[in-house]
């Protein structure tokens, strides 16, 4: 399953995430337009998000990658969907707060973002 790019929507904001296993800084430039850098980070990082676009199509979106599912632990799981939504947030202009359930949203969206992930690593994505 590696160099694989799965594809997930989350309906309400105009966003793509893009779940991709890969330690191939060649895949991810081959099929992803990103502004950050992303040179050896299967050698740094357990995972990364960055802000991308996909070549194909030219959809926008957040790309969370990991170099093998031995990463998709839960803690990187859902430290990367903090980082997912916050990608998806500062794309739409959006706003979150901690007071009076100003933070709903923001954790709806962390919380879809770790079920895309997880849908990955168990292998039951559509």
């Amino acid at each position: 399953m590696k160099n694989k790019i799965h594809e997930f929507n989350p309906v309400v904001y105009p966003r793509k995430l893009w779940v991709v296993i890969t330690d191939s800084e060649v895949f991810l430039n081959d099929n992803f337009e990103t502004e950050c850098d992303i040179d050896d980070f299967s050698y740094k990082y357990g995972a990364i998000v960055f802000p991308a676009s996909l070549k194909e199509t030219n959809d926008l979106g957040a790309v969370v990658v990991f170099p093998s599912k031995k990463e998709m632990t839960v803690k990187n799981i859902a430290h990367e969907s903090v980082h997912i939504a916050s990608v998806i947030f500062n794309d739409c202009n959006m706003t979150m707060g901690f007071d009076g359930g100003k933070d709903e949203h923001f954790a709806y969206l962390a919380g879809w973002a770790a079920d895309c992930i997880n849908h990955v690593k168990t292998g039951k994505f559509k």
